[in-house]
């Protein structure tokens, strides 16, 4: 009658009669899974019976213990399916009492930390080409070497610099020829790494060879001198190399001159002043450079 009342179930419910009642884990003759969850709970309250998986079946006159716990295993045969059952309790106890705890969770991924920041003072040397102009009577090519040292925001650089020659013609044909070595110290204020701006003291040394005059001495110099005002712009860092753009005005505070003594062949006349240094000087310069 049983037979036929799961075969009449299972073509209603659409269920083979192998499927429909599932074989119990423990043998009743052995105990149940409520009693192994009361007596697990007796003994160990804080922890939940539905985590152990617990098997007693039968096969050649003995019983088959299976107690597993996440990845671990136990297994005992007895002839007695009682005595597994109460050995059940027994090693699903030990197996939880000595079960290692959980690994602990992966820590979440975080940015990656801030590369460290250089340390200070840093020392840095370049080498410049640009246009100069106000300090010779023309804009002449010129030509820079400098040296810095620097802290995060503050610093200090010195600078030599050559400017090329070029010529100063007035209207009697008499000329002079005029170059200049100069040499500067500024403070650097860094509000970034690509910006310097720069408040200094620069000298000029201006050498002429006059031509067509009728003093017996060709040659003279005079100098300029006064304080800069600069401004830097680095905008390419590659490891020790780095690469900018410079601007700076100067006021020249001592401005010498040129002048031909005897200009009109007369003892008596006064020099004629053939080129005076400006009072304000400009140069822009393209730097490349080294730093440690």
């Amino acid at each position: 009658m049983l037979a036929s009342a799961l075969t009449i179930a299972a073509a209603v419910f659409g269920a083979s009669p192998a499927n429909a009642v599932e074989a119990p884990e423990i043998p009743a003759e052995c105990g149940s899974r409520a009693s192994f969850d009361s007596e697990l709970f007796k003994r160990l309250p804080y922890v939940q019976p539905s985590a152990v998986q617990l098997s007693i079946t039968e096969a050649s006159g003995h019983y088959h213990l299976r107690v597993q716990i996440g990845n671990e295993l136990r297994e005992l045969d007895d002839i007695s399916c009682t005595e597994l059952f109460r050995a059940a309790v027994v090693v699903a106890v030990a197996m939880l009492l000595h079960e290692p705890p959980e690994p602990a969770a992966a820590p979440k991924p975080t940015r990656p930390p801030p590369p460290p920041r250089p340390a200070y003072p840093r020392f840095a040397v370049g080498a410049g080409a640009g246009l100069a102009l106000g300090t010779l009577p023309h804009p002449v090519l010129a030509f820079e070497l400098e040296s810095k040292a620097y802290w995060q925001y503050l610093g200090v650089s010195v600078n030599l610099r050559y400017l090329t020659p070029t010529e100063k013609v007035d209207d009697q044909a008499k000329r002079v020829q005029l170059q200049a070595f100069g040499a500067g110290v500024s403070g650097l204020f860094r509000p970034s790494r690509s910006w310097e701006a720069r408040l200094g003291f620069a000298a000029q040394r201006l050498s002429g060879h006059g031509a067509g005059s009728i003093a017996q001495t060709h040659d003279d110099s005079v100098w300029a001198a006064g304080p800069t005002l600069a401004l830097a712009f680095i905008p390419l860092h590659a490891g020790p190399l780095w690469a900018g753009l410079g601007a700076e005005g100067q006021l020249n505070a001592v401005r010498g001159r040129f002048e031909i003594l005897h200009y009109s062949q007369n003892v008596t006349d006064p020099p004629h002043e053939i080129y005076p240094v400006p009072w304000l000087a400009a140069s822009a310069f393209v730097r490349l450079g080294l730093v440690w």
